[in-house]
């Protein structure tokens, strides 16, 4: 399972910086500007999948930024319900013995 979401991740990644190199392809060009009209309709979808992409790249965190905070909040819940429930003075397995010594005298 592991090894699957590992491999998710790397493939994530690769898209994510092939999407980027692609987006940055149009400013490194060798053509001249004579050629408008076909920069002109090839750009014209490559901005609008850019706004689409943005759209739901921020609806995405956003709601991955809800879960971690909900996720966070259940974890405080329950270290305070740990806190209550734990006695003041927690005995360690070793401290037995010196409980003992001390009832002695």
């Amino acid at each position: 399972m592991i090894r699957f979401i590992a491999q998710t991740l790397i493939m994530a990644a690769l898209a994510v910086i092939l999407y980027l190199m692609a987006k940055a392809l149009p400013r490194i060009s060798d053509e001249p500007e004579n050629s408008r009209s076909e920069k002109s309709r090839a750009m014209f979808y490559v901005e609008k999948t850019d706004v689409l992409f943005k759209a739901f790249l921020e609806k995405t965190l956003r709601q991955i930024r809800v879960w971690i905070l909900k996720f966070d909040n259940f974890i405080s819940q329950k270290i305070n319900r740990f806190k209550k429930e734990a006695p003041k003075e927690a005995k360690l397995p070793g401290a037995e013995g010196e409980s003992k010594d001390n009832q002695g005298n």
